[in-house]
């Protein structure tokens, strides 16, 4: 990854000095970045006031109120859409909204998280545009509007209370806009819509051993991370049916050597849906490898139960109600048999937030876009059985099918069958002994198949005569 270091003209930096005197000798700071502007934009006021219901009396300042409130939104003749925002403290604490998650019709399904880019602002007031975005072509466009994000800022917001960091804060928009073009002039009409506020997420993973597999000449033991993210709602849920989660994944390489460094990918945007009937699982396909199962939405409730949890995931989980288990990715340790060279290889998931939640409550089932904050988790399983291989015989077992004492007959068995010749040869007697116990065994374990075998056919024996029988009762009549 290249860093690019960006330089600043003089001119800027006397501007810059100026605002910051200026500001100084009023006694508000202000950011010198807040008096950017995109200069094709026309500024936000200007637009704003272009609605004769607006009134600018009614978005007072307060140096308190962080939040970011939405107002509007607006196509532009180049297939562009605005946002306009009200950003109380905006003349003394420069904030920037950074997402809105939205979705392109009267419902939310298929919201996605959109990025903005900051245009002008006045005062309080703020202009963005919706990054890599265009307006259709429709004569009716509906955009429903979740929530807007921004940093999260310390000293300012809240922390997560855990041992979680918050990436962005998500302000409440609930507004569905419809926009109607007619005659070549648009119009517009807002309503307000039902969302449902996540409260106290958590993000975390569970790791299990996935055994061992052969590269050439690498030995590469192998885990499975399952990631989840933890929550309660402002709303009681009797049946959580779907849910809509969005992360950020990159892949890492670790080498572990004396002059040892870290490779990261660039950062991937996922999004993925979970459903009541979905199931995860941990791939489970090493050598002597336990393999675990799991529902994609689980209670607080199940997921304690069925898992094997420290007592610190369990600490950070009180008090809260569902659970998320939306994606596994591998871990492995590749070892080069000849040298010491080892490499780690993992997918770092972090700024998880949820973008929609479907329920059922009281018999009413709801499809409401979340308010949820990006939040991520650190880099320790919340598991305490991350080392756990399958019994070799269970593993041998579960592969073939066959009985673990058969297999451990065979190989009781088989250092005889190495050893019988050379004993043969040098102690005679000894080897005619050892000859007749062994052939009797071969005879048993022949028999022992034998009796195998003819319990697997007896089954298939029944259906093939009940089917002769019922075949010569229809020909004899």
């Amino acid at each position: 990854m290249t860093k690019r270091v960006k330089y600043v003209s003089l001119q800027n930096i006397l501007l810059a000095l100026l605002c910051i005197v200026s500001l100084a000798v009023s006694g508000r700071y202000v950011s010198f970045a807040f008096a950017y502007s995109a200069p094709q934009y026309t500024r936000v006021l200007i637009d704003l006031q272009k609605d004769s219901e607006f009134n600018i009396s009614e978005y007072p300042d307060n140096a308190q109120d962080y939040s970011i409130q939405f107002i509007q939104i607006a196509e532009s003749v180049n297939g562009e859409l605005f946002v306009y925002t009200y950003q109380p403290s905006q003349k003394t604490t420069y904030l920037v909204a950074t997402e809105i998650n939205m979705s392109l019709s009267e419902s939310v399904d298929g919201t996605n998280l959109y990025g903005l880019t900051f245009l002008n602002s006045d005062g309080v007031f703020c202009k963005y545009k919706v990054n890599d975005f265009t307006v259709s072509d429709e004569v009716v466009r509906y955009y429903n509007i979740t929530s807007i994000y921004r940093e999260w800022i310390k000293g300012i917001d809240d922390e997560t209370g855990n041992d979680n960091i918050k990436n962005a804060v998500a302000f409440n928009v609930g507004k569905l806009f419809r926009a109607n073009t007619e005659n070549g002039k648009v119009s517009y009409l807002c309503e307000q819509i039902e969302t449902v506020q996540i409260i106290n997420p958590f993000v975390d993973f569970l790791e299990y051993r996935n055994g061992f597999y052969l590269d050439g000449l690498c030995f590469d033991p192998q885990w499975c991370d399952s990631h989840y993210i933890a929550f309660s709602t402002a709303k009681q849920i009797d049946l959580l049916v779907e849910a809509d989660v969005t992360y950020i994944k990159r892949y890492c390489a670790r080498t572990q050597s004396l002059a040892g460094y870290t490779d990261y990918s660039e950062f991937i945007t996922e999004y993925t849906t979970l459903t009541g009937d979905q199931t995860g699982d941990s791939f489970g396909d090493g050598f002597f490898a336990k393999k675990y199962e799991w529902k994609r939405i689980q209670s607080v409730e199940q997921f304690i139960k069925t898992e094997k949890l420290t007592d610190g995931t369990k600490k950070n989980l009180s008090g809260v109600q569902w659970v998320l288990r939306f994606v596994e990715t591998r871990r492995s340790v590749k070892e080069d048999i000849l040298s010491t060279h080892s490499t780690l290889y993992w997918t770092e998931i972090s700024s998880v937030t949820i973008l929609r939640l479907k329920f059922v409550t009281n018999g009413k089932v709801y499809n409401l876009g979340a308010i949820s904050d990006r939040v991520s988790g650190d880099l320790k399983p919340g598991n305490t059985n991350t080392d756990e291989l399958e019994n070799f015989w269970e593993w041998i077992e579960r592969i073939t099918g066959v009985p673990q004492w058969v297999w451990k007959l065979i190989a009781a068995i088989i250092p005889f069958m190495i050893l019988l010749p050379i004993l043969s040869a040098i102690f005679p007697v000894f080897g005619s002994i050892l000859s007749f116990v062994f052939g009797a065994l071969l005879k048993g374990v022949v028999w022992l198949f034998k009796g195998l075998w003819w319990l697997i056919c007896l089954p298939f024996k029944g259906i093939a005569a009940l089917i002769r029988k019922v075949k010569d009762k229809k020909d004899g009549g």
